[in-house]
């Protein structure tokens, strides 16, 4: 996969939520809640306790990227759980064996892993194919381990073929709010039902869906309820009201992805904060005019959280840990990692500290913050 359509894959993963929505014509936020699935046993509760420190805090970790070797991967695990404190994570992909060998990293350091199965811009029939293998998969950690779950997709009414026309998730995000797209959560829900039928004599540990805001899901049959919930500009008003009102399902919220990108700015911008590339350059560049900004990055995050303890939320993933395809660069120009939402920054092949041949990365500011907020015995 080369760096561009690596890049192309997780621009898909970070669509504009505002795009979305605006396709969708609609302006609040559709239901999300979650059973809450202890963070390390995997039993159940229902009713949200306000005002205390999350019970699962986590990150994304995307196994979808150009560059993937066991040593880097267990030694970011391992700061997942060590260094940044998190108990629980979510894993990302459509390559089963890149999934398992992080889960059993994630395991062996006692954290909830979140299976996320994923298979862009495939039909329903090879979803449920890839989605019936990982919950085998699943199960047979889930015998060793007790904290496993796994969401059956990710925002399929966009990122799966078939339940809106259109031929890639920008065709079916511009598609939804038209004729063309009417019946849409019809569908999806049909689909969520087969999905379930298809897990359920396959796993038997806790099932989501990580839903996007514009989608109308019947949770009933689903254990846990999970939502992409970004803040920007459109909702920061309402976006504590959002998240309440979320608990209307009467089950515990987990927020799936948040974050925020790093640059002045990008707070307002929220999950299409990643847009400012220009890829039609060899090779891409940041436009002038952008500034580098972790403290943008930090506040936005630690605000968030603030938002999801006073709403009683169970629990909430950043988006995401590390995107070694975006190298950090004193020049802005060059600074791709301006437009990432990581934890950590890469730097650049010619500093000798490259991703490829080193593995190695560094904390940005909202890695540190995040590491506070998510320390044991915080009150």
């Amino acid at each position: 996969m080369s760096q561009k359509q690596a890049v192309s894959q997780r621009t898909a993963a970070r669509i504009s939520r505002r795009t979305v929505i605006a396709g969708a014509g609609a302006a609040s936020v559709s239901g999300a809640a979650v059973v809450a699935c202890d963070a390390m046993t995997g039993t159940a509760g229902a009713a949200p306790v306000r005002g205390r420190p999350l019970p699962q805090r986590g990150v994304n970790y995307d196994t979808e990227r150009e560059v993937w070797r066991p040593a880097y991967v267990r030694r970011e695990i391992r700061a997942i759980r060590r260094d940044l404190h998190c108990n629980a994570v979510i894993l990302l992909g459509s390559d089963l064996r890149r999934l398992m060998l992080a889960a059993r990293c994630a395991a062996r350091e006692g954290m909830f892993v979140w299976f996320e199965a994923r298979q862009f811009d495939r039909d329903a029939r090879t979803t449920l194919e890839f989605l019936a293998a990982v919950s085998r998969a699943a199960e047979g950690l889930r015998r060793t381990h007790h904290g496993v779950g796994i969401s059956v997709g990710c925002e399929l009414t966009i990122f799966m073929a078939g339940l809106v026309p259109g031929r890639d998730w920008l065709e079916r995000a511009a598609n939804l709010g038209t004729p063309a797209g009417e019946g849409y959560n019809e569908r999806l829900n049909a689909f969520l039902a087969r999905a379930l039928r298809t897990v359920r004599p396959l796993f038997g540990g806790r099932v989501t869906y990580t839903s996007g805001v514009w989608e109308e899901v019947a949770w009933r049959g689903f254990d846990v309820v999970g939502v992409d919930l970004y803040r920007d500009e459109s909702n920061e008003a309402t976006y504590a009201r959002d998240v309440r009102t979320l608990h209307r399902f009467g089950k515990p919220v987990v927020i799936t992805e948040f974050g925020c990108c790093t640059y002045r700015g990008a707070d307002r911008r929220g999950g299409e904060g990643f847009d400012i590339v220009d890829w039609s350059q060899d090779p891409p560049v940041v436009p002038p005019g952008y500034v580098r900004d972790e403290r943008t990055q930090a506040r936005y995050i630690s605000e968030l959280l603030d938002v999801y303890e006073a709403e009683g939320v169970y629990g909430a993933f950043v988006y995401d840990f590390i995107e070694p395809d975006g190298a950090c660069s004193p020049d802005p120009a060059k600074d791709l990692d301006m437009a990432g939402f990581s934890l950590v920054k890469v730097l650049r092949p010619e500093t000798g500290l490259g991703y490829e041949k080193t593995g190695h990365f560094e904390p940005k500011l909202a890695f540190r913050t995040l590491a506070r907020r998510y320390a044991p015995g915080r009150s």
